[in-house]
């Protein structure tokens, strides 16, 4: 019987598949495109749907806008908030809650409080285990 022999492996570094790209990437310029497209022709294209047909010119207008809704949300209230009341009433209005009452504004801001107050103990904790630990030694 003769010895087995091995498959020679022809394929080099220069002929492995390269990793696909993201469909992030894989749309990216396409996209690229189309904006810098509707920059320069955008515009006048947009005119001439208007004057042609309006129902089609409302229906993108109305899909625009719904898109950039999309990409640029609105704001956070949390942003604007500065005092413990405002900060409860927008950590109340992140979980759909629009209308709250003023006990359920005192119960959030006091589990505000109380939340601070356990995130002050971990960094206190962590500074006394920091100042405690021997030099030289690492965890």
């Amino acid at each position: 019987m003769a010895p087995r022999q091995r498959k020679a492996n022809w394929v080099n570094s220069q002929q492995k598949k390269k990793p696909e790209a993201s469909l992030i990437d894989q749309l990216s310029e396409p996209l690229k495109d189309f904006v810098n497209d509707f920059k320069e022709h955008g515009k006048s294209v947009l005119e001439q749907v208007r004057s042609r047909n309006p129902e089609k010119y409302l229906e993108l207008s109305t899909k625009l806008a719904g898109l950039v809704a999309m990409i640029k949300p609105k704001p956070s209230d949390m942003s604007k908030a500065r005092t413990h009341e405002e900060i409860a009433i927008a950590t109340l209005k992140e979980v759909d809650c629009e209308d709250p009452t003023p006990e359920m504004i005192a119960e959030a801001t006091q589990a505000n409080k109380n939340f601070v107050a356990r995130l002050e103990a971990i960094r206190d904790d962590a500074i006394m285990a920091a100042a405690v630990e021997p030099e030289g030694e690492l965890n």
